[in-house]
C-alpha cells in the first residue's frame, strides 16, 4: 500500500496569543499608574524595608491648607499651593483619612475670609476623622 505524498504544513501564526499578552500587560500597567498618580497628588514617599511593618504612609512635612477670601462667591481652599474649591477638597481629604490618617495639617485663614469658609474645612476634616490639625497665625 502506497502512502499519499505529504502536503507540505501552512504555518498559521495566530496572534490570539499576542493580544492577550498586550491587554494584560495594558492592564497591568494601568493599575499600578493609577496608584503612582495618586501618590504623586499625595505628595508622599513610598515607605523603606526599616518602617515597613507599618501599612499606613507618612508625610515628612505637614500638609498646608490655606483659606484665602473667596472669589466671585466661591469658596476656595489652597493646599501646598495648589488651589482647590469646595467640592475637590473634599475628595482630596477623603483620601488623606485613607492614606494617611496620621497626617499634620496646618490651617492658615486670611483676614479677609469669611468665617464659614474656616468651619466648613473643619468639618470635612471631622467627617474624614482627621484629628491632627493645627491652626497657624498669618500675619
Amino acid at each position: 500500500m502506497k502512502m499519499p505524498p505529504l502536503k507540505p504544513i501552512e504555518e498559521s501564526q495566530s496572534m490570539s496569543a499576542m493580544t492577550d499578552v498586550v491587554f494584560l500587560l495594558l492592564i497591568f500597567f494601568i493599575i499600578t499608574m493609577s496608584s503612582y498618580a495618586e501618590m504623586t497628588l499625595l505628595e508622599t514617599k513610598l515607605p523603606t524595608a526599616s518602617n515597613s511593618t507599618s501599612t499606613k504612609l507618612k508625610l515628612e512635612n505637614p500638609v498646608r491648607i490655606d483659606v484665602p477670601p473667596p472669589v466671585n462667591g466661591m469658596s476656595i481652599y489652597m493646599i501646598n499651593g495648589s488651589s482647590f474649591s469646595g467640592s475637590n477638597i473634599n475628595i482630596l481629604l477623603r483620601r488623606y483619612a485613607r492614606l494617611m490618617p496620621e497626617a499634620e495639617f496646618l490651617i492658615s485663614c486670611s483676614p479677609d475670609s469669611e468665617h464659614h469658609q474656616l468651619v466648613s474645612l473643619l468639618a470635612h476634616c471631622a467627617t474624614h476623622k482627621l484629628k491632627n490639625l493645627k491652626l497657624v497665625n498669618t500675619k
